[in-house]
């Protein structure tokens, strides 16, 4: 039996803090280089140019755009605000919400922010909230009047509010491609696009966690915001910038990790943000002194387990032909719709296979990037390969 000298620190050394973070936007320290990019996404909105960003999700596009923020903090005329569209389900709230966050952003006191609404929200009753922080909690909520929204009135209040405080202002919209989901989402993107374009002093960072809706919603010629500001498809990040991430971060706690391991453990979760990140802290957790691959090995085995209910669920949720799909593409099959692989995978036939493609992209299992096919969750691959079809996966 092979004993790993480096796992479990003793329960009597001083609590620890892991160096990385899951599941939240970082910045600083914890945030993995892009430099080319954020220079880009800066100049871009100094100059006004609204921008989307399109990846899979979990590649960290909202943590790139918050660090290009703090880039940005000594350019005192440049603000930006931030929205979440992910529990939006009506206008209204998109309204309230951009509003918010626009006030928040153009107000820096409780003061500014209760003048800014009485001078600058017009055509609607506004219902002010603030929490045990005034200064960060701060809500609004509209009474609309009968038979009138005032709609164009409460989209333009981003440019009347900078161009009267000469600021620019660059609004962020998170999980936009929830916009879809609104009762007249392709109306509402008609008169978002109208005042948008319309607005010199604000620009705008898009980006979702939906790769496919949010390319429909911008690479689509009947689209509203087909050809809005720039497109860019985020890479990601490459492996070599990973490995000396996470070697400097295990250093920041005095634990060494070998170049080769630390380029396996990005390697391994195909250089996927989230991913990359999710097995290097685990490694951390079973290191003592120094990381190895044994250690590597125990902790990807242990994540294995932990997700292995999760991943039954979703296999339960997959049809017979889009697990055969899965299979033909772990044995290394890139063309699908051949007579040959229809047949040994049981796939059905060429326009099955369409349908099969287009569901396991609705369904976050896979991305399709150009020609290239993307894993969402590159631990649930290793799962598939590893625990449930295991030393069957290449028996067709």
């Amino acid at each position: 039996m092979m004993l790993l000298t480096n796992v479990l620190p003793s329960l009597a050394m001083e609590p620890e803090v892991s160096p990385f973070m899951l599941g939240k936007v970082v910045s600083g320290s914890l945030f993995v280089d892009r430099e080319d990019i954020r220079k880009r996404l800066a100049t871009n909105f100094r100059s006004g140019i609204s921008t989307v960003l399109i990846s899979p999700r979990r590649w960290g596009k909202s943590s790139l755009v918050r660090q290009v923020s703090i880039d940005m903090e000594k350019e005192k005329d440049v603000r930006f605000a931030w929205i979440d569209l992910f529990h939006v389900r009506t206008e209204e709230e998109f309204m309230e919400r951009m509003s918010e966050a626009v006030i928040k952003a153009l107000g820096r006191t409780m003061e500014e922010r209760m003048a800014d609404v009485k001078e600058f929200i017009r055509g609607v009753v506004p219902q002010i909230g603030f929490g045990v922080d005034p200064q960060s909690e701060f809500t609004l909520k509209f009474t609309w009047p009968p038979g009138k929204r005032n709609i164009k009135e409460i989209l333009d209040l981003p440019e009347r509010m900078a161009k009267a405080k000469k600021l620019r202002l660059v609004l962020c919209i998170d999980e936009f491609q929830n916009i879809a989901q609104l009762p007249d989402p392709l109306g509402f993107q008609k008169l978002l696009r109208a005042s948008w374009q319309q607005q010199e002093h604000v620009c705008h960072a898009i980006y979702g966690s939906k790769r496919h809706m949010m390319v429909e919603l911008f690479r689509k010629q009947s689209m509203p915001f087909y050809r809005f500001g720039e497109v860019i498809f985020l890479d990601k990040i490459p492996r070599a910038d990973w490995t000396r991430f996470i070697q400097a971060r295990f250093a920041f706690t005095k634990k060494s990790l070998p170049t080769g391991v630390a380029e396996g453990i990005a390697a391994r979760m195909l250089d996927h943000s989230y991913h990359v990140q999710l097995l290097s802290h685990a490694a951390w957790m079973y290191t003592r002194k120094k990381c190895d691959q044994a250690v590597v090995d125990r902790a990807l085995e242990d994540l294995l387990d932990q997700h292995g209910i999760l991943y039954h669920r979703l296999v339960d949720e997959l049809t017979t032909p889009q697990l055969n799909y899965l299979r033909a593409l772990l044995n290394g099959v890139t063309r699908f719709t051949t007579t040959e692989n229809i047949r040994r995978f049981d796939l059905g036939s060429s326009a099955n296979v369409k349908r099969i493609t287009a569901a396991l992209e609705k369904k976050e299992v896979l991305d399709f990037v150009g020609e290239e096919t993307e894993w969402i969750d590159p631990l649930f691959k290793i799962w598939l390969e590893e625990r449930y079809w295991g030393s069957r996966l290449a028996m067709v």
